[in-house]
């Protein structure tokens, strides 16, 4: 429980704004006091989260006080350290979300100020971005130059946090379970079909109907063990009876995992969309051999329902596109 009095009681911290603007306590909080709730989420103590503000900590503990009287409830329980209450808990997700809304408010304006029309934050995962995203670059190009892309390529577990954060506008990439089950709006775009890829040349391609038993002869490049990607490849030898094999290298980088596969007789699993250019350019084969259970199709996630005009603009022409590419195939 709080060490300071609260001056008013939880049911009038909920009360509305004449007018229907929000609850009462919006008048008494402060940006300036959402960036200490955010730093007491990072660090262990108010004197290290007066430090880093370059504040006295009598000043950090008054501005707790102000904001816990605020709001009606305790957020944090003291003792060896600072450990948020489930009110802490709500409080400082709604302060993150509200600081990257700035953060975003910002950078538009800043943008309109350049005589751009708008800044959208994609983080992408790579099934997108060797083919997807630079149609919609290019489109942009011929319609709307002035619309400025900041694109974040990673994993879905790097890319996810961000989002939800508010650190990025849209992610695009694969829609699994987290995604359906977030509620956040989201759009289906393309289907892509992990394959297995391997270098020209390789023993195994000149085999007719290669199995799966027929890969564990060779070594194996998968991806880390807590993607959905490496399960699915478990799953799919399990289906076949086998256990999975046991990699000589895990590894989430399209770049690296190519190079390894081009220089020995290893193999390795990405997306269609990446093994298919790779065969296009002569770089790698790829075998018949399709994952079991992995239904994941590409798509584009939002954080709003009403997203900026940019933001829906650019979401916008990654479904234009996708229906292109997919017609194209």
């Amino acid at each position: 429980m709080t060490d300071y009095p609260l001056e008013q009681p939880v049911e009038q911290a909920s009360e509305q704004v004449p007018g229907g603007n929000g609850p009462a306590w919006c008048r008494r909080l402060r940006l300036r006091q959402l960036q200490l709730l955010q730093e007491l989420a990072r660090r262990p103590s108010l004197t290290a989260v007066a430090a880093a503000l370059h504040l006295t900590q009598p000043a950090v503990s008054q501005q707790l006080a102000e904001i816990e009287a605020a709001l009606g409830v305790p957020l944090f329980e003291r003792g060896r350290g600072l450990k948020p209450t489930v009110f802490g808990v709500a409080t400082l997700r709604w302060a993150t979300e509200t600081l990257a809304g700035a953060s975003r408010l910002d950078g538009e304006l800043q943008a309109l100020r350049e005589g751009d029309s708008g800044r959208v934050r994609v983080g992408v995962m790579l099934v997108a971005a060797l083919e997807l995203l630079p149609r919609v670059v290019a489109r942009l190009a011929r319609e709307d130059a002035g619309l400025r892309l900041e694109v974040h390529e990673d994993i879905m577990q790097g890319l996810w946090p961000r989002l939800v954060d508010g650190e990025l506008d849209l992610l695009v990439g694969r829609i699994d379970g987290r995604v359906r089950a977030s509620g956040l709006p989201h759009a289906r775009l393309v289907d892509d079909n992990h394959c297995v890829a391997l270098r020209k040349g390789h023993p195994l391609t000149r085999r007719r109907r290669p199995s799966w038993a027929d890969t564990l002869a060779y070594p194996w490049v998968l991806p880390p063990d807590d993607t959905a990607l490496r399960q699915a490849v478990v799953a799919t030898f399990a289906a076949a009876g086998l256990a999975a094999p046991r990699p000589r290298v895990a590894s989430s980088s399209l770049a690296a995992t190519q190079a390894i596969l081009r220089s020995g007789d290893c193999l390795g699993v990405m997306s269609g969309t990446a093994g298919r250019i790779a065969r296009a350019d002569g770089l790698l084969s790829t075998l018949p051999l399709a994952l079991v259970g992995h239904e994941a199709p590409v798509g584009v996630v939002w954080r709003s329902a009403r997203p900026a005009p940019a933001v829906a603009r650019v979401a916008e022409l990654l479904r234009a596109e996708a229906a292109l590419l997919a017609a194209s195939r």
